[in-house]
C-alpha cells in the first residue's frame, strides 16, 4: 500500500478546476486497467463479470500494456469529446511521447508499489514507433469499447455531468477548499495538502503553481496517482475522481433498458434516436447535454429530440434560452418495457 500526497500553493488552488470528463477514450482506457485488475474494485463487479462473460479473457497483447494502473496515455491525447476523435487522437500521439509514457509507466508502477515483479506491458510490440502496432492498439481498443463502454456511454455521460455540476456548486458556494475536503472516500484534504491512498510508502509531489484538473470517472478506481502532461509543464496535473461508488451507482449507469427492450428500441426507432430515449430517461437534459451524452453534433441532437416530442416520448420545455428534455409517461414505459397506464 502507499499514499500520495499532493502539495497545493495558493496558486495551485487557484487554477484549480473541475471538468465533467476526459471523454470516452479517456474511460475506455480506464475500464481496461480496472477489468485487468486482479484485486479490482468489487463495486464494479458485476460489470466486470458482465464484461469477461461477453468478451471471455481480454487475450489480445495490446491489452498487457493496461495491466499498469499508472499507464498514462490520457494526457498524450487529450480530452477528446467523441470516441472517433479519441481514436485519431491516439493515431496521433508523437512516437517519443508514447514510448516514454509506456517506459515511464513501468518505473512508476515500482516506485509506488515496490513492486519487483516485471510488467508485461513492455512485452508486447511497439505501438510507439511501429505503425501496424499502433494499428492494431487502436483496433483493439475499438472493438473492447463497442462491447465494454459504448452500449452504457449515454448514461455514464449523464452521470459524470452531474458530478461535475455537484462539484462546480461547492467551489463556486464554498471555495476550492470546501471542495477538496468533499472528495470521496479515499481522498483525505489536510490543508495545504490532499492526500491519496495509505501506507507506508509515501510519495510527495509539489505541483509549483500548475494547480489540479478533477475529473469525474465511471471506471476510475481510487489510486495514489496523478496524470502530468508530458509536453507542457504549465498543464494542470489530472485527477480522476471514481463517481460509481456503491453498487446502486454501477446498476444506475452501467445497464441500460431492461432485457430485450432496448435491442427493439433500436430496431423501432433506430440506434441513435433509442439511446437519445434511453439518455433522457437517467436525467432530462437539454439539447446541448444530449449531443454531448450521445457524441454527436447539436443538430443532429436537435432533430433526433424533435422526432422524439413529435412521437410523444418525450416533453420539451424552454427556461430562458435553453430547452429542457424530459420523458412523457409514454416514453417511461416504452423504454422501461412497461404498459402506460
Amino acid at each position: 500500500m502507499s499514499m500520495l500526497r499532493i502539495h497545493l500553493s495558493q496558486e495551485d488552488l487557484a487554477r484549480t478546476r473541475v471538468m465533467d470528463t476526459w471523454g470516452p477514450l479517456g474511460e475506455t482506457l480506464l475500464s481496461l486497467t480496472t477489468l485487468q485488475q486482479v484485486k479490482g474494485p468489487t463495486v464494479l463487479g458485476g460489470w466486470r463479470q458482465q464484461v469477461r462473460q461477453t468478451l471471455g479473457p481480454v487475450l489480445h497483447p495490446a491489452a498487457t500494456l493496461f495491466q499498469s494502473a499508472f499507464l498514462d496515455l490520457f494526457t498524450s491525447t487529450g480530452p477528446t469529446a467523441s470516441w472517433e476523435e479519441g481514436l485519431e487522437a491516439l493515431r496521433g500521439v508523437r512516437p517519443d511521447l508514447m514510448r516514454e509514457e509506456l517506459i515511464g509507466a513501468g518505473e512508476l508502477r515500482e516506485l509506488m508499489t515496490g513492486s519487483t515483479e516485471r510488467w508485461t506491458g513492455l512485452a508486447w510490440g511497439d505501438p510507439a514507433y511501429d505503425r501496424a502496432d499502433r494499428r492494431a492498439l487502436v483496433d483493439f481498443l475499438d472493438g473492447y469499447h463497442r462491447v465494454a463502454v459504448a452500449p452504457h456511454w449515454s448514461r455514464i455521460r449523464a452521470r459524470l455531468q452531474q458530478e461535475q455540476a455537484g462539484h462546480a456548486r461547492a467551489f463556486a458556494e464554498k471555495g476550492v477548499e470546501a471542495l477538496l475536503a468533499g472528495l470521496p472516500p479515499g481522498f483525505r484534504w489536510r490543508p495545504p495538502v490532499l492526500e491519496i491512498g495509505r501506507g507506508a510508502q509515501v510519495k510527495d509531489l509539489r505541483l509549483d503553481g500548475r494547480g489540479l484538473m478533477l475529473v469525474p470517472s465511471a471506471f476510475y478506481e481510487t489510486r495514489p496517482n496523478v496524470f502530468l502532461s508530458p509536453v507542457d509543464s504549465q498543464q494542470p496535473a489530472v485527477l480522476f475522481v471514481p463517481v460509481l461508488r456503491t453498487v446502486g451507482d454501477v446498476a444506475g449507469v452501467l445497464t441500460t433498458a431492461p432485457g430485450g427492450t432496448l435491442k427493439a428500441l433500436k430496431a423501432l426507432l433506430g440506434r441513435t434516436r433509442a439511446h437519445a430515449l434511453d439518455a433522457i430517461g437517467v436525467s432530462a437534459c437539454t439539447t446541448s447535454e444530449l449531443a454531448q451524452r450521445l457524441g454527436i453534433s447539436l443538430a443532429s441532437a436537435s432533430e433526433h429530440a424533435t422526432v422524439l416530442r413529435q412521437a410523444n416520448l418525450i416533453a420539451t420545455t424552454r427556461h430562458g434560452s435553453a430547452v429542457h428534455h424530459a420523458l412523457t409517461p409514454l416514453g417511461s414505459s416504452l423504454l422501461n418495457g412497461t404498459p402506460s397506464s
